[in-house]
């Protein structure tokens, strides 16, 4: 049984986290707080294996709340802005949630948290699926080298074809290990493994040459530096 809590300054976020989280049999969501410092309180005097913390927070955010405790547990940050995933990965986060969030990719989530917790090997699933038209097509996250939005549609593109879907470039990113894959354009997700360099603005992957958009440039940058 993992157990956890969830931290929130709104009730509506912590009501979904609530709902999502009694659909898991081994996660068990001890309390809920919308006051980020009695959360502070309970972690230092309760063993927690799991914390679910928003990050825009009145008075202390999500990151300054981390440093106050004595034995912080596995965090999986929930939060509406993307620009934080940096700092996400430098404080070694199971997962950067962007609501709003469905069902499925909290439990990924959360079978992440599991994984690392109970130190299974394979910590991250090697592959998963999309439905295209009647058909459920494997995509290899090590196979595939970027996604790109075509209107209503994304296409997945990796070392063995092409796969249309239909969703949008946020649900998209809601699949993928945030570790692995990066948005660089407001249609565009990469994956870093495949980059084969960086040019006036531009990513070169599998000959394709994609441009990097001014709104997500220096987070992608830094993301590159940290690497």
């Amino acid at each position: 049984m993992i157990t956890c809590i969830a931290i929130d300054d709104e009730p509506r976020a912590l009501e979904v986290i609530k709902k999502h989280a009694e659909r898991i049999d081994f996660l068990q969501l001890e309390v809920t707080f919308t006051d980020p410092f009695r959360a502070i309180t309970y972690l230092n005097n309760h063993k927690i294996d799991l914390v679910f913390l928003d990050i825009n927070m009145p008075d202390i955010g999500g990151f300054r709340l981390l440093k106050h405790l004595n034995t912080p547990p596995l965090v999986i940050f929930t939060t509406a802005h993307s620009e934080y995933a940096i700092e996400s990965y430098e404080v070694e986060a199971v997962d950067y949630l962007l609501k709003p969030f469905d069902f499925a990719r909290f439990s990924l989530s959360v079978s992440r948290a599991k994984d690392r917790l109970f130190k299974v090997p394979s910590a991250t699933k090697a592959f998963f699926f999309i439905n295209t038209g009647t058909q459920k097509q494997r995509i290899v996250f090590k196979e595939l080298y970027y996604v790109g939005g075509e209107g209503n549609y994304v296409k997945y593109v990796t070392k063995s074809g092409n796969y249309l879907v239909r969703a949008s470039i946020k649900e998209t990113l809601q699949v993928l290990p945030t570790a692995d894959f990066v948005q660089i354009h407001r249609s565009y997700i990469v994956a870093l493994s495949w980059i084969e360099k960086i040019e006036d603005n531009h990513v070169f992957i599998a000959k394709t040459k994609i441009s990097i958009g001014a709104t997500y440039r220096d987070t992608f940058l830094k993301i590159i530096d940290s690497l």
